[in-house]
């Protein structure tokens, strides 16, 4: 399986930028929907402009899931935006994207997380709820994530507006096996294992 996670995809995509050059990406923003803040939704759409990347801009909470499919086994690589982590998983598992997606990692494709798009990895999203407040709507009756790794992403760590939540998650959750990383860092995760790469 093959993923880039990180916390701020446009402050480091470039590390991976042969795996993007010149790809079909598929962009989904739909973490990003309700948030007030949305900058790095901008800027990670002018970092693949910038690679030379294809891309085609999908919100999976209003298309169809044949479109959705085919939008997904068109593409080479399939990136999240960051957002709300419930929100997006909430999505991901009511319209079955969930399974498309794994079909297609399963493939060799490879998925680009940013923040919310690393954190539905994980086995759990609860953890992260003290940074992401859980929609009123949220629909699942559980907080199950993706399980596409064995350890929980905590981004933006010691980052502001972050610094606070991120410690107190830290503290409180020490018996999982949390990965901080800040908004220079991304975790590659290959067939050989996972290692975190920074931007200098």
């Amino acid at each position: 399986m093959k993923l880039f996670l990180c916390s701020h995809f446009s402050s480091v995509g470039s590390l991976i930028k042969e795996e993007i050059e010149n790809k079909k990406v598929a962009f989904i923003p739909t973490a990003s929907l309700r948030e007030g803040y949305t900058g790095y939704v901008g800027s990670a759409r002018k970092l693949f402009k910038k690679l030379g990347a294809i891309v085609t801009e999908i919100d999976i909470s209003t298309e169809a899931y044949s479109t959705i499919q085919s939008v997904f086994e068109d593409s080479d690589v399939i990136y999240f935006t960051g957002g709300n982590s419930f929100f997006l998983m909430d999505w991901l598992r009511k319209t079955g994207t969930d399974g498309l997606l794994k079909k297609e990692l399963a493939n060799g494709k490879l998925m680009i997380g940013e923040s919310a798009g690393a954190i539905i990895c994980a086995p759990s999203i609860q953890y992260i709820q003290q940074m992401d407040e859980k929609p009123k709507d949220y629909s699942q009756e559980d907080d199950a994530g993706l399980d596409l790794i064995d350890f929980y992403v905590l981004p933006h760590y010691l980052t502001a507006p972050f610094k606070k939540v991120t410690e107190k998650i830290m503290t409180e959750f020490s018996d999982l096996n949390l990965y901080p990383i800040n908004n220079r860092q991304g975790i590659v995760i290959d067939g050989e294992g996972s290692k975190v790469i920074c931007k200098d």
